[in-house]
């Protein structure tokens, strides 16, 4: 597959299913494709949607406005943690910055100092032609260009029964912090139970929080807790919890692990977006590729993708290899995607 239409194809499914999920939350978009029963994670779709938008400014805008309308839903400690660079602390900080300016009676989260001058400024939206004579203040502030305009307040209301909506809802029954997002984990995660430091690695927040947390639910009694080889386990009675919140048939949460699938395709986006990708050779544009695989190798794997199961080749030949990577993490974006992988004729 050359990578045209490579980039053309993986930008496409990554579009449909950033709208499906939106439109699912409340955000003004056409009907989904298909209704998603796995639980979103919040701020792993809002950092995977703005670096996405950066090509979409339609999406950009819409998903800013659903932030202004839900930003108390939204945790922002949990957000920060999950920024791995400075391109997602600038983004983060914006999008924060800009929905605390148009939300009503709204404080704006107070900002991280940085020891370092404030970056040259660049274009938001990688495919804008024009000068920005109107920037942003709060995009501004961290030296992205975008144009000041204001909320399009076309936002739904949300609906915290969906099972998409279901982290959501577990914050308005504890709060946003850890324990919307333990309970969250356990929940939705068979076989509903793990260890500290498994819960803490897909909760998004660090292992002495989610510590303090399972060990308050387990004197409440709202967890079980036990030991299996000298390690300790905690785990949730979902039945019970299934009566309390009155789920009904076809309404039942799944787990899927948005945060570190969503944390590679990030990765993969901004490489995708890099011209110089275009001018290089074959063999080039495979061990660029290559690279990129390694990075994201850990995150694809938490995510349920066994990377050492796919074919390994040599050379220029890896390309194809990274091909089907990237196609087996479309695939649990959604099952019907297109496959990348139809035309790749064989190699040895």
């Amino acid at each position: 597959m050359e990578l045209a239409t490579f980039r053309d194809t993986v930008r496409h499914e990554l579009n449909t299913f950033a709208w499906d999920q939106w439109a699912q939350l409340g955000v003004f978009a056409p009907a989904p494709q298909q209704s998603q029963t796995a639980a979103a994670d919040p701020e792993a779709l809002l950092l995977f949607s703005l670096e996405l938008g950066r090509d979409d400014p339609r999406l950009f805008d819409e998903v800013l406005d659903w932030l202004r309308a839900n930003q108390g839903l939204i945790s922002v400690h949990r957000l920060r943690n999950l920024c791995i660079d400075r391109d997602d602390r600038d983004l983060a900080d914006a999008a924060l910055g800009w929905a605390a300016r148009w939300a009503s009676k709204a404080k704006p989260p107070t900002a991280r100092a940085r020891d370092r001058e404030p970056p040259f400024p660049r274009p938001l939206f990688r495919s804008t032609k024009r000068d920005v004579t109107n920037p942003d203040p709060a995009f501004a502030a961290v030296g992205f260009l975008k144009p000041d305009t204001e909320p399009s307040r076309k936002t739904r209301p949300l609906d915290p029964r969906a099972p998409i909506a279901f982290a959501l809802r577990m914050r308005l029954l504890f709060g946003v912090g850890s324990r919307a997002e333990v309970i969250r984990f356990l929940f939705t995660n068979p076989p509903n139970d793990g260890t500290v430091q498994w819960i803490a690695e897909h909760a998004g927040y660090a292992k002495r929080n989610v510590s303090e947390t399972l060990n308050a639910f387990a004197d409440a009694g709202v967890v079980l807790v036990y030991d299996v080889g000298n390690e300790y386990r905690y785990a949730l009675n979902v039945l019970g919890w299934s009566e309390l919140l009155s789920l009904k048939a076809g309404a039942w949460p799944q787990h899927r692990d948005w945060l570190h699938l969503l944390q590679a395709l990030r990765l993969l986006i901004r490489w995708l977006d890099d011209p110089r990708l275009d001018e290089l050779s074959p063999y080039m544009l495979a061990s660029e590729a290559r690279r990129l695989a390694a990075t994201i190798e850990a995150d694809l794997n938490l995510a349920g993708i066994s990377t050492a199961s796919i074919p390994q080749r040599e050379g220029e030949h890896y390309w194809d290899t990274f091909v089907q990577t990237v196609e087996a993490a479309l695939l649990l974006l959604n099952p019907y995607a297109r496959p990348l992988t139809a035309d790749l004729a064989p190699h040895p």
